[in-house]
């Protein structure tokens, strides 16, 4: 279905809980994942549904995000999606169908037959209607008033034909094959995805998109990561290629000229899965506003100071999806740290240098869905600085001996003397002290020498 390309927006607002009303709307929230800040709220709007039909529309909303979110790629992510359904009646059930004579007056205005084309079911502005007030500006008051931290926009029409559009708004009909046309328009609103068909349409401009190109150049495709050195390039559309990703001639509706990654897919074909290509390009969209790191402890904008024996527990809160874990590792001074790749982390002052450290940690989503990540979307990262203080020793002096303690762990720490500040000079190890309870003690006979004492880590 052809997709209309609008820019939107997502601004943040506080929480909300239960059902709002705003002069003839209901927003009530279908699915709850966590806070609109780090989710991808979808809003579903009714068109076309009376008000005795309201409840059916908001069925009909958790049906189709239902099948969305169960849909690949979607279906690893289920849980960094809230859902929403705002509520609003039409005087009468269903759409306008101008080439048919149907004409029905409905809220948003919504219509079929737009520029021409049977099944693409739009809203104002349009061909049909070119005031944005009629339509597309409805929704957006509707959603700042009611859900200004929308991510994701859906206007659902209660009709039984089969159509759509996608774009700043998508729009999809209550046809039996609904799910797969929301689907596909998510496709195009989401991750900017282009239409695969190649069936001609005068007067369509195409231009390079994730899964559109006109490159035939091999190590210039976009999708190169994704083609097999095997498979030849433009890609012969034969039963031998039928399953692997190559450079197939086809799309945005230009039979020649213009290449595909696959030769079918869901925005070519609905009822198929979304091509390689295009889940990659879905995923990476899902992480253009999704953090895989949702809190952090400590704060990383203040420095932890420790000293003698102290030690911090630094700990990360990811967002975690539902098929397989992120992978986390935490680095001292970006060095890799063996074994620490869970979501806490306990530094001593034994573990670091004396002086200013840095400990950083990397959550990132190794999904193979994903093969190339220029723009590093699926890695999350925080760092906190550490400063380690050398112990504080204490010294008596006594008629012959000199007795010298201090507090710290154990390990790493060395008592060492020299008696002259030379640097050629080595220092020398002093012996070995008594431990009782964490408390060390040295104690070193007075002599006719000088000595300089110090603790090494």
């Amino acid at each position: 279905m052809k997709s209309f390309r609008v820019l939107f927006c997502c601004v943040s607002m506080l929480l909300w809980s239960s059902a709002r009303v705003f002069p003839q709307a209901t927003i009530t929230q279908i699915l709850s994942n966590g806070p609109t800040t780090n989710r991808i709220n979808m809003v579903f709007l009714s068109e076309g549904y009376t008000a005795s039909q309201l409840g059916q529309f908001t069925n009909d909303a958790k049906t189709i995000l239902n099948c969305i979110l169960s849909t690949p790629p979607f279906n690893a992510y289920q849980n960094y999606f809230n859902g929403y359904a705002i509520s609003v009646a039409s005087v009468n059930s269903g759409s306008d169908h101008p080439l048919s004579g149907i004409y029905r007056n409905t809220y948003f205005n919504s219509t079929y037959d737009s520029y021409g084309i049977e099944r693409l079911l739009t809203i104002p502005p349009n061909d049909l209607d070119g005031n944005y007030a009629d339509g597309a500006g409805k929704v957006y008051t509707l959603l700042q008033a009611l859900m200004p931290q929308y991510d994701l926009v859906a206007v659902i029409v209660n009709d039984p034909e089969y159509g759509g559009a996608g774009g700043g708004i998508l729009v999809t009909s209550m046809n039996s094959s609904s799910r797969e046309i929301a689907a596909h328009e998510l496709g195009h609103t989401f991750a900017a995805l282009g239409d695969e068909y190649s069936d001609a349409y005068p007067g369509w401009v195409p231009y390079e998109m994730p899964n559109v190109t006109q490159q035939t150049n091999r190590a210039l495709i976009k999708w190169t990561s994704w083609i097999l050195g095997n498979t030849p390039v433009p890609t012969p559309d034969i039963s031998p290629y039928a399953s692997v990703v190559g450079l197939f001639q086809g799309a945005e509706y230009q039979t020649t000229g213009w290449y595909r990654p696959k030769h079918i897919c869901k925005m070519r074909v609905l009822g198929y899965p979304y091509c390689e290509v295009c889940a990659e390009a879905l995923v990476e969209s899902i992480y253009s506003t999704i953090r895989p790191i949702e809190s952090n402890a400590p704060d990383t904008n203040a420095a932890t100071t420790l000293a003698n024996s102290q030690s911090v527990a630094f700990n990360v809160v990811t967002l975690q999806p539902n098929t397989f874990n992120l992978s986390v590792q935490w680095f001292t001074n970006n060095v890799a740290c063996s074994g620490a790749t869970n979501s806490s982390f306990t530094i001593y002052t034994t573990t670091l240098p004396f002086g200013s450290n840095q400990v950083r940690v990397e959550v990132t989503d190794t999904n193979p869905v994903v093969r190339t990540d220029p723009g590093q979307l699926l890695k999350d990262s925080r760092t906190w600085q550490v400063q380690i203080l050398s112990p504080r020793m204490e010294c008596q002096c006594w008629q012959s001996a000199i007795v010298l303690s201090w507090t710290t762990n154990a390990q790493g720490f060395m008592l060492e003397y020299k008696t002259n500040l030379d640097p050629l000079i080595s220092w020398q190890p002093a012996g070995v002290p008594t431990v009782v309870s964490n408390r060390y003690t040295f104690t070193d006979s007075i002599d006719q020498n000088t000595k300089f004492y110090r603790l090494r880590n």
